[in-house]
């Protein structure tokens, strides 16, 4: 008999389905943005936060990479595969777990995640790509994103918000 305090390492059948069913969700809300390829915004996020709260850090972490390679290979990348967009689309969905996973849904929780990945991973690790990809210099690259990152945050954490609230009405059975 398992401990319920462990964590599992698998997934049961129904849990690889809604897990291959929230990647789908983020390839194709993914494909839904505004701007040019320095200063996109798009809905990719939401699958992220789904990712994270719904499977957790580790999970997430999986689901997130593997979205932006199925997302690479369906749709291509403007400019080519890059794999530090596949670090950071892992990465994001496992913060959002790290802070939502099997937690109570707080706004102080979604504020901090959504801080956490926006300078984390759009901030630090995107700049950094769009730079090196660019042959820019990383401030160069940074002063052509900031605004941007100054102001997707407030609305990502409304739309957090409301997502949250819409997935925890939902009675999922989980032995994870």
């Amino acid at each position: 008999m398992k401990s319920e305090s462990k964590v599992s390492s698998k997934l049961e059948l129904r849990e690889l389905v809604l897990l291959a069913m929230v990647i789908a969700i983020k390839v194709v809300l993914g494909q839904f943005k505004v701007g040019d390829a320095t200063l996109q915004v798009g809905l990719g996020f939401i699958g992220s936060v789904m990712l994270g709260y719904l499977f957790g850090p580790w999970w997430g972490f999986a689901g997130g990479a593997l979205s932006d390679l199925v997302s690479s290979a369906i749709f291509g990348n403007l400019g080519g595969f890059f794999i530090g967009f596949t670090l950071t689309a892992a990465l994001e969905s496992m913060i959002y777990g790290f802070f939502l996973y099997k937690k109570p849904i707080q706004i102080w929780r979604v504020i901090a995640s959504v801080i956490c990945v926006t300078v984390i991973c759009y901030i630090g690790l995107n700049t950094l790509w769009v730079s090196m990809l660019g042959g820019t210099n990383f401030m160069v690259a940074l002063s052509s994103r900031i605004l941007k990152e100054m102001i997707t945050p407030w609305i990502q954490m409304v739309v957090v918000w409301f997502i949250l609230e819409g997935l925890s009405r939902v009675k999922l059975s989980r032995k994870f």
